[in-house]
């Protein structure tokens, strides 16, 4: 259940999906740095990523990395797909909108208009007009959950979702992360500081 991701992580995951097109790992990077998300924040800081670096890699690269997506759009448009994934890695839809109208008041996922062109049929499911989860933004999240096992944590944390992240960086994702260091070293750095906090 979605009780497995830590608040920073279950943060990461609804900032990504907020946006407007399909949620990429260049989106999840994104939200790993839109707040603070502890040590994933932290590593990325201190390795020289940032939204203004995530910024000048995106220019002029609709759609975020150049693997996973093509020009017939190789992200999902099949919402009962992105619903299974996240239900494979511990995230049921219905209990994050329960969860977030009983913090910020009934209907508040739910959309007043919706513009032409977005199919409504599924829209209710999770109350944003779209959650189109790209081939390799799934692909961050399962590793996410692999890599949270592989460390003996029981929950999934951000930490988890950036070294998810690492693994399947390609292009424009790559390029943001390599602003200072490699991500090789962005991995070591992460790693030490989990090793410290375990």
């Amino acid at each position: 259940m979605f009780e497995r991701f830590s608040a920073q992580a279950r943060g990461v995951v609804v900032d990504a999906v907020a946006g407007s097109g399909p949620v990429t790992p260049m989106e999840l990077l994104t939200a790993l740095l839109t707040a603070d998300r502890g040590i994933a924040t932290e590593v990325l800081t201190e390795s020289g990523v940032s939204l203004d670096a995530i910024r000048r890699a995106g220019a002029g690269k609709k759609g975020g990395d150049s693997k996973g997506a093509d020009s017939k759009g190789a992200g999902s448009n099949n919402l009962d797909d992105d619903a299974e994934i996240l239900k494979s890695i511990g995230i049921d839809l219905d209990a994050v909108r329960e969860s977030l109208e009983q913090s910020f008041g009934e209907g508040v996922l739910d959309e007043t208009s919706v513009p032409d062109g977005v199919d409504t049929s599924r829209k209710g499911r999770f109350g944003f007009p779209r959650s189109r989860f790209e081939k390799d933004s799934k692909k961050v999240l399962e590793l996410s959950l692999r890599e949270a096992l592989a460390h003996k944590d029981n929950r999934i944390g951000a930490e988890h979702i950036l070294l998810g992240i690492l693994r399947v960086a390609d292009g424009p994702t790559r390029q943001a992360l390599e602003t200072q260091v490699t991500m090789s070293v962005i991995r070591e750095r992460l790693e030490a500081k989990m090793n410290r906090a375990a």
